[in-house]
């Protein structure tokens, strides 16, 4: 079964600071995780708290546990929450996010704030009439991960594709196991175990298991550039994705990636497996060259081809090429840091920066 996203920053074991020790709070998730922080916000209820190393992330009310809410209302109502004193001294601090001119723009397409911004309103956008609701949230997760890669973020639900999703969901139901050869629609639908039809969205980004890992091809058809709408839907044991869609207005540029260019969230980054897109058909993986570096410090600007090390070289533990994606898997490039990616060979040529967050 996937997990929610949100929840999924406490799977990864955040830990959060303040430099007193008083403004420390130890929250625990409806999961049960606990994480310990410092507030630096409280709007629409979503709780912002700051890092160790000064790096920030929000957490929704609703995926903490009712202690902690109340404790959070208390404060914002300028009362003295449960366990704290009258006296709360200095007010908050604020979040610090690098600005747009800090910034190298070909480094960084966009800046953390906006990044922020625009998750938040693409998960909040509104589920059109006529369509399931675990069906609308799964689209808005599917256009979360499409901004975040560089490609357009605008795909629609469409009740005919929830059909056809339905369908095939229920037909491997019936057969018992996935498989994309049982009618039904099943032939242009990606599957996925389990019947969660928000969480097989993480399922289809991650790509993972030995049977994927040559093409990723789930990843893939999620990024599609082309795609304008979209079908999800459910059965008893498996959940399926109506996805080879073209109607929408591309935007995406000469090439794509996940994780994207520049600030990449890690809460959206799942398994071992990055992926590059180009126009057209990628090179046999034996004429391709890749190399990870990860880096000390942002790079005032780009690298150039002549810089042979510009940081710690990670292993490569596996490439491959299919259709028009590249795939590989950067030994230890699955936690924060800041990375060097180089791609060349058979007349590809090319290099990007990613800093996970």
């Amino acid at each position: 079964m996937i997990r929610n996203l949100r929840c999924l920053m406490f799977l990864l074991g955040l830990i959060v600071s303040s430099a007193a020790a008083e403004e420390w709070r130890e929250f625990t998730s409806t999961l049960g995780r606990k994480v310990t922080g410092k507030v630096l916000r409280v709007e629409n209820e979503v709780v912002t708290l700051e890092r160790r190393d000064g790096k920030q992330f929000a957490i929704e009310f609703k995926d903490l546990c009712d202690e902690d809410v109340e404790w959070l209302r208390k404060r914002e109502a300028g009362k003295p929450a449960p366990g704290e004193a009258e006296d709360r001294g200095e007010g908050e601090s604020t979040v610090s996010f690098p600005t747009a001119e800090e910034l190298n723009k070909s480094l960084y397409p966009r800046g953390q704030e906006e990044i922020e911004r625009t998750l938040k309103e693409i998960l909040a956008r509104e589920i059109p009439e006529g369509i399931d609701e675990k069906a609308g949230k799964a689209v808005n997760r599917l256009n979360a991960y499409r901004y975040l890669c560089g490609v357009s973020h605008h795909v629609e639900a469409d009740a005919r594709m929830n059909e056809q999703a339905t369908e095939a969901a229920k037909a491997c139901d019936a057969h018992g196991s996935l498989s994309h050869d049982l009618g039904h629609f099943t032939d242009i639908c990606n599957l996925s175990s389990g019947p969660d039809v928000v969480g097989s969205v993480e399922g289809y980004m991650n790509d993972g298991g030995a049977n994927n890992r040559e093409a990723r091809g789930h990843r893939r058809w999620c990024l599609n550039p082309p795609m304008g709408k979209v079908g999800f839907g459910g059965g008893s044991k498996f959940a399926a994705m109506a996805c080879m869609d073209t109607t929408g207005k591309d935007k995406a540029g000469d090439t794509w990636c996940y994780p994207g260019k520049g600030f990449f969230p890690l809460a959206y980054l799942h398994g071992d497996g990055w992926s590059f897109y180009l126009r057209e058909g990628s090179p046999s993986r034996n004429a391709l060259e890749i190399e990870v570096f990860r880096l000390e410090s942002r790079p005032a600007k780009p690298f150039t081809w002549a810089d042979k090390e510009p940081g710690e070289k990670l292993e490569i533990a596996w490439i491959s090429s299919k259709m028009n994606a590249i795939n590989f898997e950067p030994k230890g490039a699955n936690k924060e840091g800041i990375y060097w990616v180089r791609i060349r060979g058979a007349g590809v040529r090319e290099q990007y920066l990613v800093e996970l967050y």
